[in-house]
């Protein structure tokens, strides 16, 4: 009798050490999205566009997003690449939202071209895509996202300064709307 007892406590505690660990719930996959496209700084030699990335982590424990990377497109016909953005070593917070704003100088070349798509269009459209790269001590996970925002020329007359030429000032934003006129008068 003494050997069935001691065999019985023997496989109980076995089957207690082995389903201890099972107790845990499942690492859960964050998620990642762009919130927001914003600009700033815009001019006819630059532009910097804001990309703001929400991380949502719903386990128990912090993460490192070790990497955010993306690039930023205008869209017209085609994609048009304008810059690429980065940040690194961030830490993110466990059961909630990390929120992490990422600025992209866009130098002259692509502002020029995107803001004369601007003046052929009247609006212009922003894509942003990349991935982000979280480690959570025990899985790791790169996770993509893509967000696009369309900007009309109207919002940009508080980014755009006046010009003043021999006395004459200048709006940016009308002299677009003129310009617009003026090609699609042109080529129709």
């Amino acid at each position: 009798m003494k050997q069935y007892l001691l065999s019985g406590i023997f496989l109980l505690f076995a089957v207690f050490i082995l389903t201890a660990g099972c107790t845990e719930p499942p690492v859960k996959e964050p998620t990642v999205e762009v919130t927001d496209i914003a600009l700033s700084d815009v001019s006819l030699q630059s532009m910097t566009v804001n990309t703001t990335v929400n991380i949502y982590n719903p386990n128990p424990v912090g993460a490192t997003l070790n990497k955010v990377a993306f690039d930023v497109y205008y869209v017209d016909d085609a994609s048009h690449y304008l810059g690429h953005g980065e940040q690194t070593g961030i830490m993110v917070k466990e059961n909630g939202n990390t929120t992490v704003t990422i600025p992209v100088n866009i130098g002259n070349i692509q502002a020029l071209q995107a803001v004369g798509s601007l003046v052929k269009e009247g609006s212009i459209v922003l894509r942003v895509n990349g991935s982000a790269f979280i480690d959570l001590k025990v899985y790791s996970y790169e996770l993509p996202f893509e967000r696009s925002r369309q900007f009309e020329a109207t919002q940009f007359t508080s980014l755009l300064p006046e010009l003043s030429v021999g006395g004459t000032t200048i709006n940016i934003t009308e002299g677009l709307g003129q310009a617009r006129g003026l090609l699609n008068a042109l080529s129709g």
